[in-house]
């Protein structure tokens, strides 16, 4: 699936992901901000519903949107956040330099040298790029019932789904940074600073993981037959553990500095 189907896909869900998808843990956006966040400019690329963009706003940020889907970007703009439906990579930002540039859940749906350099050139000196993304997973019972539930339900051949929050085991962690960023070289013109990761969790109800499990891509873009008896499966294994679960997340940033 290429990034044009799977915008149309976003487009869809935009109230679904806006309502289910969750926020960044407070550390994380303090991690990305400092502690002089009032006032810093901050561009969100792969900004989606705003839900990155919104916790920074919070914290005193002057936040400007990118994402290509503009169902997405409405539901931003709907909460407070200003949003230009463009891709990263040949948006013109008119001579606009920035604090921050900022990529939650989104960077590895952009080329990452064409990106990395376009980053570079609207930072200002000293400036910084941040990119984050979270990963959870089910408790390990839990994880194993599911994959039995997509076995029995998905047909043969059928391409491999994720059952977790970007991850499907916790064996899946700690994420390749390399398969998103693309390449140190991609990030020549600045500092790379180490991988953090924030440690955190969520409790889901049934109906609270069907509902955030639409929102991805791999699984919205399942023929709507499959994608019932697949859903309906899911419920039922989640009451066979209670009725709810709680997942492990792990948010991991990369980041890199300008040079002054």
């Amino acid at each position: 699936m290429d990034r044009r189907e799977r915008v149309k896909l976003y487009d869809r869900m935009a109230e679904a992901y806006d309502r289910s998808r969750p926020s960044y843990p407070d550390d994380v956006i303090h991690e990305v901000l400092g502690d002089a966040a009032a006032g810093l400019s901050v561009l969100d690329v792969g900004s989606g519903t705003g839900i990155a963009s919104r916790q920074m706003a919070k914290r005193g940020a002057r936040v400007l949107g990118l994402d290509m889907s503009a169902g997405m970007s409405a539901v931003a703009e709907r909460h407070g956040i200003p949003t230009e439906v463009v891709p990263f990579e040949t948006w013109d930002p008119a001579g606009q330099k920035f604090d921050r540039v900022t990529c939650a859940q989104a960077w590895h749906w952009m080329d990452p040298f064409d990106s990395a350099a376009k980053a570079a050139s609207v930072l200002r000196p000293g400036g910084r790029l941040c990119l984050f993304w979270s990963a959870g997973f089910h408790p390990d019972e839990l994880a194993d019932a599911l994959a039995d539930a997509y076995r029995r339900v998905l047909p043969p051949g059928s391409a491999k789904l994720t059952l977790g929050y970007a991850v499907s085991r916790s064996s899946d962690l700690p994420l390749d940074f390399s398969v998103v960023t693309g390449s140190p070289r991609a990030f020549r013109h600045m500092t790379e600073h180490p991988a953090q990761s924030f440690a955190w969790s969520a409790t889901y109800t049934r109906d609270q993981w069907l509902d955030e499990l639409y929102t991805h891509t791999d699984h919205a873009a399942l023929p709507p037959g499959v994608r019932q008896n697949l859903f309906e499966e899911i419920g039922s294994t989640i009451d066979r553990f209670g009725g709810a679960f709680r997942m492990t997340f792990f948010t991991y940033l990369f980041s890199a500095t300008a040079p002054r």
